[in-house]
């Protein structure tokens, strides 16, 4: 009798361990989905230029969760993020086109007499990153169904592309010049690669089993300038049309809805 009931604690002990080791293996490790709504601004840093606004965007792409303990998680994965904003040239900034694209002041030589000169008084860029969030999460205990989160960290951001539409004034524009200021490719003008600050809120709705309904406010602040401290194409109104000095940071409100499994 006293040896069986030693086996059943070692078979009960044994049955729970294997219980506890699958659900930790269920929660160590998560995944999902997201989409993010965005709301940008470009905030600068330069007297020259001016915040002109809000742009929407989207993020969209996939979430991976790490658990530390009970109550703290480590939060990655990889996106995809379309973001922008708008500044007024407050300051006078000219460009060169030559077939209807940008040319640098050393590649003008030759052209003085089919070159179109315009001087540029706002600016919308629309700026594409693939962006890595790295943020550590604080959860509260499942409530009803229901659970609660903070989160604090920041975003890895490389630039893939940048465009931009333009409000110009033509100083000189020859006959038959055809460019188009709503479809300017302005990636030289944009840092390759962005900092910024990612903190937020949110909660967890749990549909079935593992899998959850996410949702989160975050606020987003650059700390590194999104724009190239001496524009590749912008040049100031002097006799060497030295290159444009330019610094903004990318700021946003992000909405967040998503599905962990």
């Amino acid at each position: 009798m006293k040896k069986l009931l030693i086996l059943s604690a070692l078979f009960l002990f044994a049955k729970g361990g294997l219980f506890a080791q699958d659900e930790n293996n269920l929660k160590n490790f998560r995944f999902g989905l997201k989409a993010t709504p965005t709301f940008n601004w470009l905030r600068p840093d330069d007297k020259k230029l001016e915040k002109d606004g809000t742009l929407a965007g989207i993020k969209y792409g996939l979430i991976t969760e790490f658990r530390l303990n009970a109550v703290a998680s480590f939060s990655t994965g990889i996106e995809g993020s379309h973001v922008g904003g708008r500044v007024n040239y407050t300051d006078s900034a000219y460009y060169f086109v030559h077939d209807d694209a940008y040319m640098a002041k050393e590649d003008t030589a030759g052209h003085s007499n089919d070159l179109a000169v315009y001087r540029l008084t706002n600016r919308e860029f629309r700026i594409t990153y693939v962006t890595v969030p790295v943020t550590l999460k604080l959860k509260t205990k499942d409530i009803g169904g229901m659970t609660y989160f903070g989160m604090f960290g920041g975003d890895l951001n490389f630039r893939a592309g940048a465009k931009a539409t333009d409000k110009n004034v033509s100083s000189f524009v020859p006959p038959n010049t055809t460019f188009d200021p709503t479809k300017v490719d302005i990636t030289k003008d944009v840092n390759l690669f962005t900092v910024n600050l990612n903190v937020g809120a949110g909660m967890e709705y749990n549909l079935s089993g593992t899998t959850s309904f996410v949702a989160s406010l975050n606020y987003n602040r650059g700390f590194m300038s999104a724009l190239k401290a001496d524009s590749e194409y912008l040049m100031n109104p002097d006799v060497d049309a030295t290159p444009y000095r330019q610094k903004a940071y990318l700021d946003g409100i992000v909405v967040t809805v998503g599905v962990m499994f």
